[in-house]
């Protein structure tokens, strides 16, 4: 298979085994099964690229019937995300993430692009300190908001507040992805808290009698 764009047994386990696991029908692990995603047996060390689109777009149909499609494509990135940060290499991600907060552990995402296939490449630019732009080539999906909801629960999973991640420029194998968050609020503090703390700070600026 040298030379063929690959996903590889990890990234399958994250959606199809961690995320999905409780939510697939019998009728859906059987069209997997058809699709070359037999879950009953031993995952394989590769899959195509066209194999996992496939069996995204096999996942969307039974888990988001209705649903359109970006919004399902949405979700399921949502779900990888989650299933990704529960293996064992994912859950150690998951503490440095949360301690590096949602700039610096997005600034690192291409480590977990470059883990989950051979063929992604990603370019970040950095504009402001609660932005970002991805360029992600290959991004393993028919739509790119499969990985604009991947972005926005990494961010959110990583202390970011009110999320946005808006792609742009899809190609069909490529895109553009603006990420915009807000840092993590400051604990809120009772009235009373901050009544004292102001009374506090008015009578160490009040004169001596």
């Amino acid at each position: 298979m040298t030379g063929h764009k690959l996903v590889y047994a990890g990234t399958v386990e994250a959606l199809f085994l961690k995320a999905l696991e409780n939510r697939l029908t019998p009728a859906c692990r059987l069209r997997l099964a058809e699709a070359g995603l037999d879950l009953e047996q031993k995952l394989t060390p590769t899959y195509t690229l066209e194999q996992w689109k496939h069996f995204l777009r096999i996942a969307a149909d039974h888990i988001y019937a209705g649903m359109p499609a970006e919004a399902a494509y949405y979700s399921l990135g949502e779900r990888f995300i989650d299933g990704y940060f529960s293996t064992l290499f994912g859950r150690a991600l998951l503490g440095m993430a949360r301690l590096l907060g949602p700039r610096r552990a997005l600034t690192q995402a291409r480590l977990c692009f470059r883990t989950s296939t051979n063929c992604s490449e990603v370019r970040i630019v950095e504009r402001g300190a609660t932005e970002l732009e991805f360029w992600l080539t290959d991004i393993g999906a028919d739509q790119p908001t499969f990985v604009a909801g991947a972005l926005a629960r990494a961010a959110e999973l990583a202390g970011g507040q009110r999320v946005a991640v808006v792609p742009e420029g899809f190609d069909g194998q490529s895109a553009t992805y603006h990420v915009r968050w807000s840092e993590q609020a400051e604990a809120a503090v009772s009235p009373e808290l901050a009544a004292r703390g102001s009374a506090a700070g008015q009578a160490s600026t009040r004169p001596p009698a």
